[in-house]
């Protein structure tokens, strides 16, 4: 796009504060005014709104004269044969489960086609393309059609499921082609259009208009960083681009919320960060490897937060796990099950789950910096991240199946924090997958619902007590001898299994 039209695109966006500022003056009260009373100085003084409206209105058909010629349809198709028709509908229950719906099969047991429909957009002029990777995954055929009325095969460079990412090539050049924000800071209440193929191949080259609604949304176990928009998106948009006032691309269209199949005016796309350093990794080798922490991790309990002074925003270490190639990244940088991690590279986590994507927009081998907590000090670690094994998900503490009746030797009825608790019986060690020989700590078989261990402490049926002020705790007597020593109306941290896992809480003995 020229300086010139960059410049007018940027005044366009600064008069529609003062076509805002008109419109609220015109409406004041509910009040309308009369078109007769618009004359001389008044009618003057009107004009300026109507001036920003049109500029507004000029940018918007520039960016859509730019952008438009180098988006493009997607079609795909898949051979079903008649056992696979049985099959259930990948889609469905998703906003794509109509759309992807499947024919029934045809006579005599002949496979039949299952047509897609989906959109993208050139990133280079060599008929290099991005889309979704549920646009094209299991296709056996992909036609692109062009801005122009060209169709085009194309082919599969690579495909990402993770980020939701796919690169694909059509032959020939001089394709026109969009480049990404640079900058990669979209903001709060920043206009937005979307393009693509919204619901029908007959809608093709559709632009709506919008705002960034929110930022760091989550979708799914992969990236959790989603940008929401209120620009229409439907099943058809998938793939298609999310483009600044500049015609930039600074997301990738991949999902919608919605109760009825269509738009309900929340739509997410995938941020320009996480695109251009997939997509980049995607035309060089048709893969992408990611950086691995080696850890799982689970959020951080208000009382925790409360007892350590860390934000709730914090990511609690619950595992130390090893990478593709048997190294343990953050454990050889020093980092240990129950550390709270508060930032990364100096910048604070705004959720737990944000460090999914921050460490998997790294590569192996990068470095970070993870800020953390330790017994209520903060410590700084440099991690020099490995290889992701084979499962891309970062693991996440799982719930334990609940323990039934045990008729156990002893039970503690802890009242005043809201606990009942027992030795771990084999029975209980076998259903818990805990060492059935050597399993120690306390079991929680009871917890109050309305307690301040199930609210704050996040405490569950099921879950094993191992540590009390980082003192090992192996049966009741310990326990109850460690909880003696703690005053009335301290916080004490405990130390809790949990599935595979562990974290760090909080209690308070009560005064």
């Amino acid at each position: 796009m020229s300086t010139g039209t960059k410049r007018r695109l940027s005044v366009a966006a600064l008069l529609m504060v003062a076509f805002l500022a008109g419109i609220f003056f015109i409406t004041t009260a509910g009040n309308l005014i009369r078109p007769e009373a618009l004359s001389g100085r008044d009618a003057q003084a009107a004009s300026p709104a109507v001036v920003a409206a049109t500029d507004l209105s000029d940018a918007f058909e520039e960016v859509a004269e730019v952008v438009n010629p180098a988006v493009v349809q997607i079609r795909s198709t898949r051979l079903i044969s008649q056992n696979q028709s049985q099959r259930q509908n990948p889609f469905q229950g998703s906003p794509f489960e109509d759309f992807f719906q499947q024919p029934g099969p045809g006579g005599n047991g002949q496979p039949f086609e299952q047509n897609g429909l989906g959109s993208g957009a050139f990133i280079r002029p060599d008929g290099y393309l991005v889309t979704n990777n549920h646009v094209i995954e299991g296709a056996d055929e992909l036609e692109v059609s062009l801005f122009d009325g060209r169709v085009l095969r194309a082919e599969v460079i690579g495909a990402d499921p993770f980020s939701d990412l796919a690169v694909l090539k059509v032959g020939g050049d001089d394709f026109p082609y969009l480049a990404f924000d640079d900058a990669g800071t979209v903001r709060v209440g920043q206009w937005v259009l979307a393009f693509g193929s919204p619901l029908s191949a007959d809608l093709g080259n559709t632009v709506t208009a919008g705002i960034i609604s929110a930022t760091g949304r989550r979708q799914g176990p992969g990236i959790a960083n989603y940008i929401q928009t209120d620009a229409a998106i439907n099943p058809g948009n998938s793939g298609g681009p999310l483009v600044n006032l500049e015609g930039e691309i600074v997301g990738i269209n991949s999902a919608i919320a919605t109760r009825t199949g269509g738009f309900q005016g929340i739509s997410f796309a995938i941020p320009i960060e996480t695109v251009a350093g997939t997509v980049e990794q995607l035309i060089d080798s048709g893969t992408v490897e990611r950086g691995y922490l080696g850890i799982g991790f689970t959020g951080v309990t208000p009382s925790l937060a409360r007892a350590l002074d860390v934000p709730l925003s914090a990511a609690q270490i619950s595992q130390i796990n090893e990478d593709a190639e048997g190294r343990q990244p953050a454990g050889e940088a020093g980092l240990e099950e129950g550390d709270v991690i508060v930032a990364v590279d100096g910048q604070q986590l705004a959720d737990n789950r944000e460090i999914i994507s921050r460490i998997s927009n790294r590569r192996p081998g990068d470095t970070v910096e993870l800020t953390y907590n330790r017994n209520g000090d903060e410590r700084t670690a440099t991690v020099t991240l490995g290889r992701r094994p084979g499962d891309p998900q970062i693991a996440e503490a799982e719930r334990p199946i609940r323990p039934n009746d045990d008729t156990p030797e002893q039970l503690m009825n802890m009242d005043d924090l809201g606990l009942t608790l027992q030795d771990i019986t084999p029975a209980a060690a076998q259903r818990l997958r805990l060492d059935k020989d050597g399993a120690e700590g306390v079991l929680i078989t009871e917890v109050e619902r309305d307690s301040e261990a199930y609210r704050d402490a996040n405490l569950r049926a099921g879950d094993v007590i191992t540590e009390v002020d980082r003192e090992a705790v192996a049966s009741l007597r310990d326990f109850e001898q460690s909880y003696d020593s703690v005053r009335d109306g301290d916080t004490f941290v405990i130390r809790v299994q949990r599935g595979d896992g562990s974290f760090l809480t909080a209690l308070t003995k009560p005064s």
